[in-house]
C-alpha cells in the first residue's frame, strides 16, 4: 500500500526513528537530498538536436594544452581588461564578490556541498590568473546555510554580494523570496523545489521543469532488466518542500508501465532502513529507484539482513561518488546505476575538458571530490564567466544573466549534453549516459545506455510529463 506524503517541522524532521534496527547497523543520518541533484539526470537542457561532447582525446591529451581562460570549447571566457566599469552592489574596480551557498557546516550530514565550495575555490583561482572578468578578480563569500539557514545566508549574500553562483540547498523555497526582494540574481548549481525552479532574476543552466521528468534511466534499464517493472519501489520525502520531488518521480515511472508497488516518503534523518527494506520485499517490488538515500551501506546492509534482492538498485545522482564506491567495497551491492546528463568523471583520460575540470581542482584543494554536484557547480560557474566576459566594462547583473540565458546548446565547454539556458525555452534534456557502481569505482555502461549521440542515449522517450505538485 502506498504511503502518503506527510509534512514534518524541523523538530519532527529530525527525531530518528529507533525501532526495528537491524543487526550490525550503525546509527547513520541519511539527508533526503535527492532533489539536491535534481533526481536522476533531471538537470535539464532543450530536448531535439544533440551533439557530441567537444574536444574527444586519446588518455595522453593534457589539459594543460588549452590557453589561459579557455576551457574546452568556451574560448576565453576569464582573461584581462581594465577592471573597471559596469555597477552593482559587490563590484568594485579590480573585483567581482560572489556568493555561494552550501551546507557543508551542517551537523546532520558534514559536508553537504563542499563540492560547490571547492568548485568555487578551483575554479576562481583558475579564472582570477588567466586575468580575472576583463581584469577584475573573483571575490568567493562561503554562504553555509547549514540546511536550515538557507534565508538568513541569503540575506547575508543580499549585502554585498554581486551574484549567486553555483550553489545549491535542499530546502531553497525559503531562499526565494529574500532574494527577490534584495533583486539578487543567481546562477545556480541547481535548484530543488518548485518555487525556488520557477522564481525570476536566474538563469539555471540545470533545470528541473517541474511537469517534465528524465526516465531515460528506468526505460534504459528495463530492458536490460524486463521483470522489473511488474514491481518497483520508490524512496521519497515527506519534507514539505521535497514531496512534490518523490510524487513526480511515481508519476513519471508508471508512465513507462512500471507498477508501483512502494512509495516511500522518508524523514530528513533515517537510522535504521530495515522497516522500509521490509516493506519493500513484502510488496514484492521487483528493483528500487532510490531518490532520497545518501548512504548507500546502510540501505544495502539492511537489503541483505531481511534477504530482499532487488533486480536493481536506480540511484539518484547524489550517489554518483567515492562514498557509493567505498559502500560496494564493503558489502554486496545488488547491480546498481545512475544516469547522468554530463560525461563522467570517470572518462577523463578520453576527454580534455574534464581533465581540465579535474586540474582546476587538484591545484586548489586538497583531496577534491568528484562527483555530480561538482559537475553541475562548474556547470554554473562556466556560464556565469561565460556571460560576464561578455558584458566586457559594462558588468551588470542584468547584463549577465541577459546573456547567460541566450544559448540554445549550451554544453558548458563540452562536459554537458546540449541544452538550452533560456528560461523561456528551457526543457528537460532528453540525453542521459548510465554508469554502473563496481567495487573499484564507477563505470560508464554502453550495453545499457545504447548510445545513439558520443556517450549519450537521446530519445524524446526519456522524458515523461508529470504533474507539478506544486503547493
Amino acid at each position: 500500500m502506498l504511503k502518503r506524503i506527510v509534512s514534518e517541522s524541523p523538530a519532527s524532521i529530525l527525531s530518528a526513528r529507533s525501532s526495528g534496527r537491524s543487526s550490525g547497523s550503525r546509527r547513520v543520518t541519511a539527508v533526503s537530498t535527492a532533489a539536491l541533484c535534481l533526481l536522476t539526470v533531471a538537470a535539464c537542457g532543450r530536448s531535439g538536436p544533440t551533439g557530441t561532447p567537444s574536444q574527444k582525446a586519446s588518455s595522453s591529451s593534457s589539459a594543460s594544452a588549452s590557453p589561459a581562460g579557455t576551457f574546452g570549447s568556451l574560448q576565453k571566457i576569464c582573461g584581462p581588461g581594465s577592471g573597471k566599469g559596469g555597477s552593482g552592489r559587490g563590484i568594485s574596480d579590480g573585483s567581482v564578490r560572489i556568493g555561494v551557498i552550501n551546507d557543508a557546516g551542517n551537523s546532520i550530514s558534514p559536508a553537504l556541498g563542499k563540492e560547490f565550495v571547492e568548485v568555487a575555490t578551483g575554479f576562481s583561482k583558475w579564472c582570477n590568473a588567466a586575468g580575472g572578468i576583463n581584469g577584475r578578480k573573483i571575490v568567493i563569500e562561503n554562504l553555509d546555510a547549514k540546511i536550515f539557514n538557507i534565508a538568513a545566508v541569503t540575506i547575508q549574500g543580499c549585502q554585498g554580494d554581486f551574484m549567486l553562483v553555483g550553489g545549491g540547498n535542499p530546502l531553497d523555497a525559503g531562499a526565494v523570496k529574500p532574494r527577490l526582494n534584495c533583486k539578487l540574481g543567481q546562477i545556480p548549481a541547481y535548484t530543488v523545489s518548485p518555487q525556488a525552479g520557477a522564481a525570476g532574476l536566474q538563469v539555471n543552466p540545470a533545470v528541473n521543469p517541474i511537469t517534465e521528468y528524465q526516465i531515460g534511466v528506468l526505460r534504459l534499464l528495463a530492458d536490460a532488466y524486463p521483470a522489473s517493472k511488474e514491481g518497483l519501489a520508490v524512496g521519497a520525502s515527506n519534507i514539505q518542500s521535497l514531496a512534490p520531488q518523490g510524487l513526480r518521480a511515481a508519476d513519471a515511472w508508471k508512465s513507462l508501465g512500471y507498477k508501483l508497488t512502494t512509495l516511500q516518503p522518508r524523514p530528513l534523518t533515517v537510522t535504521n532502513y530495515r522497516p522500509y527494506v521490509e516493506e519493500m520485499k513484502t510488496n514484492h517490488a521487483m528493483a528500487d529507484y532510490e531518490s532520497t538515500s545518501q548512504d548507500l551501506v546502510q540501505i544495502v546492509t539492511a537489503m541483505n539482513d531481511v534477504g530482499y534482492k532487488p533486480a536493481f538498485l536506480g540511484l539518484n545522482v547524489a550517489l554518483y561518488g567515492p562514498s557509493s564506491v567505498a559502500a560496494a567495497k564493503a558489502v554486496q551491492v545488488p547491480p546498481s546505476y545512475v544516469g547522468l546528463n554530463h560525461i563522467p568523471w570517470e572518462l577523463s583520460g578520453q576527454y580534455p575538458v574534464v581533465q581540465e575540470a579535474k586540474a582546476m581542482l587538484e591545484a586548489a584543494v586538497s583531496n577534491p571530490t568528484y562527483d555530480d554536484i561538482g559537475m553541475q557547480a562548474f556547470n554554473a560557474w562556466t556560464l556565469w564567466a561565460s556571460s560576464a566576459t561578455a558584458c566586457g566594462d559594462n558588468l551588470t547583473q542584468d547584463c549577465v544573466l541577459q546573456k547567460a540565458g541566450a544559448h540554445s546548446d549550451w554544453t558548458a565547454g563540452g562536459l554537458f549534453s546540449p541544452r538550452s539556458t533560456d528560461p523561456a525555452t528551457q526543457k528537460a534534456t532528453n540525453c542521459v549516459a548510465i554508469v554502473r557502481l563496481t567495487g573499484t569505482g564507477w563505470v560508464y555502461d554502453r550495453d545499457v545506455t545504447k548510445p545513439n549521440s558520443s556517450i549519450y542515449n537521446c530519445d524524446p522517450r526519456n522524458i515523461a510529463t508529470v504533474k507539478s505538485y506544486q503547493s
